[in-house]
């Protein structure tokens, strides 16, 4: 890819294309996610297999608030972004990878809730907790490499927030191997631990540092 030259809309299109493509990745694995949501079929127990199946139902929360931090982060980005260059793009494609494989570990969850045993329910959660910790990884190259090229940013202060941004991503490093311990014993507990974090991020956004 060569760099546009055609002046700042040109360059502006360039990177709403690549926010325009990763949207579509972000929407279509969210959609994924309901899939495993199954209703209940014997008669007379529908109460007891909502009930017995709630696990499952925070892990599809787990999922879909941490799709939707991912795509708010992603968004809050992309508006200090205002060209991009095929390293960038590559890294972007790492982050949309890593990050639209969340439907698969809430999908084995939830069979693991149905029909697994304890030790299935406990891998299934460590599983979760693997992909969930490649996901900072993803992002910290990002913002690392921005950080790095400045003149991809709008503004040479954006650095700062890159800065900011790779730090908080630390917390999902931590947070995901612990989860992942914790699940051996309660698999319970991880999972609160998956619907807490991404709240975190999507709070965090609010002290972000300004324009």
């Amino acid at each position: 890819m060569t760099e546009q030259r055609g002046g700042p809309v040109g360059r502006l299109a360039e990177s709403n294309r690549v926010e325009a493509f990763s949207d579509g990745v972000f929407a279509i694995a969210l959609t994924l996610l309901v899939l495993d949501l199954h209703a209940p079929t014997g008669p007379g127990s529908f109460a007891s297999t909502l009930r017995d199946e709630w696990p499952a139902y925070v892990a599809y929360l787990a999922a879909f608030l941490n799709m939707g931090a991912i795509w708010i982060n992603h968004h809050d980005l992309f508006t200090r972004v205002e060209r991009v260059d095929i390293r960038l793009i590559c890294a972007n494609l790492l982050l949309l990878l890593v990050s639209s494989l969340f439907p698969w570990p809430a999908s084995v969850i939830s069979a693991a809730i149905r029909t697994g045993t304890h030790n299935d329910q406990v891998a299934a959660t460590v599983l979760y907790a693997a992909i969930g910790f490649s996901v900072p990884l993803a992002w910290i190259g990002v913002y690392g490499y921005l950080r790095r090229n400045p003149h991809l940013l709008t503004s040479p202060a954006q650095v700062a927030y890159m800065r900011y941004s790779s730090r908080r991503s630390l917390v999902s490093v931590l947070v995901y191997p612990v989860a992942a311990a914790i699940a051996f014993v309660a698999p319970d507990v991880a999972l609160a631990l998956y619907v807490a974090l991404p709240l975190y991020f999507i709070g965090s956004l609010l002290v972000a540092p300004g324009e």
